[in-house]
């Protein structure tokens, strides 16, 4: 029972080892394999390569965003086509490796960082995890090591997670950045804090402006509707602080307010930029057939859409006749499981928000930006399954643990709890890496 309790150092090794070994499973058995997908790298590497060409600042600090083989990456011929969408910022990591060491080193160190960023983003979210469960009233039931390792295992296991294996998008710097954030401020190193900060809205500043609306709003939004509501969303160490609750706000709203300022002061000079407009990612903008509505932006509760159950492209590698209608028919069997655990993983998320302060300060403003995103940008999600949907990969792992947890309860027995309990955690991994490897060639 002493290895059940045992130090973070020994945790830490555990989340390392199973993750690696994970990869390693997926390097081997998953048909798409965790390396970066072809049009993806060329993306990347277009992107940098024509920074590194041109001058990082050439075009106000805005690059290409195309997947061509072997094109021209002179400023002359592609001054019109410049996306605006993204600065470099959130290219930086990819920059510096291929400004010092080249297309190759890119192509090897990229996937690396990203992995490495992804695997770290999971030992945190662990940790984090573990103290709120056993800060509730009746803590977690299970030893600290099962509790941490579930919440790890669940995370990178998780089709969302894997997609960002395949073509990494800006979300997975700014969810590390803003949880170890919420971490320094948890324990009271409040610089630190804003710095990891500032640093998740220079990755991304949409997700890093919606989380400071949030805090806005629950800054003032009592006061002007009289309401006696604790204001217990903010980090625990700084809850009584304006001033600092106004630096949080500040923190993450500043690199939107850069990044704005450097969109239009480009959209001066350039000419016929590239790049979506608000309406068009809404879904409004009057030609809107990828516009799903709400389903459509929920389609990321299943890991996959259902359409690559029969895209014929993809599925042809299973056969023909009735081994394509047994693939299809169990195709939409797991990603149909997957929407259930999705659902019962957020009924687990809100009895674990409910019934716990340090879950809210921690979760609850990344569970806005996520309803922002779903609720608002219909068409995006619609269109883009693979990065705004790897934020839920957080909340599907602790809230499967939390549900889990609670059922426990009507288990008396430690030794059967972990018996029972250990194959359904099993079973649903099993179930996201079926998913996974459900993935087609685009993501």
């Amino acid at each position: 029972m002493n290895f059940l309790k045992s130090p973070l150092s020994i945790r830490v090794s555990l989340y390392l080892s199973i993750g690696l070994l994970y990869i390693y499973f997926l390097s081997v058995y998953s048909p798409l394999g965790v390396n970066w997908l072809d049009w993806h790298f060329q993306r990347v590497f277009n992107a940098v390569e024509y920074l590194r060409l041109n001058g990082y600042f050439a075009s106000f600090g805005f690059s290409i965003w195309s997947s061509c083989e072997d094109c021209s990456l002179n400023f002359s011929d592609w001054q019109k086509e410049i996306y605006l969408s993204v600065p470099f910022f959130p290219l930086s990591p990819y920059i510096l490796i291929n400004h010092f060491w080249g297309k190759e080193a890119l192509l090897i160190a990229g996937p690396l960082f990203d992995k490495t960023v992804i695997i770290f983003t999971g030992v945190i979210l662990a940790e984090i995890g573990l103290k709120i469960f056993n800060s509730l009233k009746k803590p977690s039931i299970f030893p600290d090591i099962l509790t941490g390792l579930a919440i790890f295992i669940l995370f990178i296991s998780s089709p969302w997670v894997y997609k960002m294996f395949l073509a990494s998008w800006a979300e997975i710097y700014f969810l590390m950045f803003m949880l170890a954030g919420l971490i320094f401020f948890h324990s009271n190193r409040n610089t630190i804090g804003l710095i990891f900060f500032l640093l998740a809205g220079i990755f991304h500043f949409i997700w890093a402006f919606v989380a400071s609306v949030f805090y806005l709003l629950i800054l003032f939004l009592p006061g002007f509707l009289d309401s006696e509501d604790k204001n217990n969303f903010f980090p625990t160490a700084i809850n009584t602080n304006f001033f600092k609750k106004l630096l949080i706000i500040v923190a993450l709203s500043f690199p939107a307010l850069v990044y704005i300022g450097m969109k239009i002061y480009a959209g001066i000079y350039l000419e016929n930029t590239m790049g979506s407009s608000l309406f068009f990612r809404i879904g409004i903008s009057g030609n809107d057939f990828h516009n799903g509505g709400i389903l459509g932006a929920l389609q990321f509760l299943g890991g996959n859409r259902i359409n690559t159950c029969v895209n014929v492209d993809y599925i042809s590698l299973a056969g023909e006749g009735l081994n394509l209608a047994i693939f299809a028919f169990n195709c939409i069997l797991s990603i149909t499981g997957m929407i259930l655990m999705s659902i019962l993983s957020i009924i687990g998320m809100s009895i674990l928000l409910s019934h716990s302060s340090a879950a809210r300060s921690f979760f609850i403003p990344l569970a806005f930006s996520l309803l922002v995103f779903i609720m608002i940008f219909q068409q995006g999600l619609s269109v883009h399954l693979m990065g705004f949907s790897y934020i839920f990969a957080i909340f599907f792992s602790l809230g499967i643990v939390s549900f889990l947890n609670y059922l426990s309860e009507f288990i008396s027995s430690l030794v059967l709890r972990i018996i029972f309990i250990s194959p359904m955690i099993l079973g649903i991994i099993i179930l996201s890496t079926r998913v996974s490897m459900m993935t087609g060639p685009n993501g």
